[in-house]
């Protein structure tokens, strides 16, 4: 038995079908390195698919100043680093999967769309506000000052000079009801999404359809992310009616290429159970499972004896 699992690694290997590494960047208010939050993570990842190399994204000189990165400062910044931070890490040069949580999700596309060297082969985002909020996201049942004053400064006027430029979650704000000042003043969000309506960035699509699989996960009962279905790039009109991406300009007129990559059936639509950011193991593991790993039952029936 020994041998033959060590036959049909080498094997793997030969073939170039071992798991591909993966990246998470995680959501507002966590660290890159929490033992408890992203460190769980990488370690599920690991005992569902063994061997694999797993880097989590780190903005911050440590994981306090990471945390605060969340909050304040300013996202296209951050993504430029993160494009360079990628690029210099050997195990990652053939390509990796990504799993981007909560503004992760959105920031991890903005990486595959304004760089993706090394490329991101399939992208899993868990309720992350690719079409925005409408409201800026609440905060943790634990009471976090550093929430609470991005809030705060947040509410003061999100399209201010200032807060817009120095609040994360202020590039990702969208008002349904003033949409000229969101294109005029949103410095990350409308750039994405590919928006502006006299100039259509054709690298963002190009970019986003290099993906073999793109995995939007929406939580159930999530009442952080106004609305919940951003997750799945639905957001509200000028009346307050929800609009599901089939209806919009967005995927109509195929400005990112979601249209193409969803009749290629490379755009999967999940629903997890529970709140925002209430991931079970399970679930977790499952999903992982399902997007991440080789295809090891067809490997090991092909398996020579």
């Amino acid at each position: 038995m020994k041998k033959s699992v060590i036959s049909l690694v080498c094997w793997m290997a030969a073939l170039g079908l071992a798991h591909k590494p993966v990246v998470l960047w995680h959501g507002m208010g966590d660290s890159c390195c929490d033992p408890e939050s992203m460190g769980r993570v990488a370690g599920l990842i690991q005992e569902a698919l063994p061997g694999t190399f797993v880097h989590s994204v780190q903005i911050g000189d440590d994981p306090d100043s990471d945390a605060n990165a969340g909050f304040f400062g300013n996202i296209n910044e951050q993504l430029e680093k993160v494009c360079n931070d990628l690029a210099e890490i050997p195990e990652l040069q053939d390509g990796f999967n990504a799993i981007g949580f909560s503004q992760g999700g959105q920031f991890l596309r903005g990486y595959v769309q304004r760089c993706n060297q090394p490329a991101i082969h399939n992208l899993i985002t868990f309720g992350s506000q690719h079409a925005g909020v409408s409201d800026i996201p609440g905060c943790a049942d634990q009471p976090d000052f550093r929430c609470n004053l991005m809030r705060s400064i947040a509410r003061r006027g999100v399209y201010t000079d200032y807060v817009r430029k120095h609040i994360i979650q202020a590039q990702y704000y969208k008002d349904p009801k003033n949409y000229d000042v969101y294109l005029n003043k949103n410095i990350f969000l409308p750039d994405i999404n590919n928006e502006f309506l006299l100039h259509k960035n054709k690298t963002y699509k190009q970019n986003l359809l290099s993906l073999n699989k793109l995995v939007l996960i929406k939580f159930a009962e999530d009442e952080t992310v106004r609305p919940a279905e951003s997750a799945w790039f639905w957001f509200y009109n000028e009346e307050g009616d929800l609009i599901p991406l089939e209806d919009q300009p967005l995927y109509t007129k195929d400005w990112l290429g979601l249209k193409t990559l969803n009749e290629d059936n490379r755009i999967d639509f999940e629903v997890c159970p529970g709140a925002h950011m209430r991931i079970s193991d399970e679930y977790l593991i499952m999903i992982v499972s399902k997007y991440l790993s080789s295809d090891l039952p067809l490997l090991m029936q092909q398996t020579p004896a």
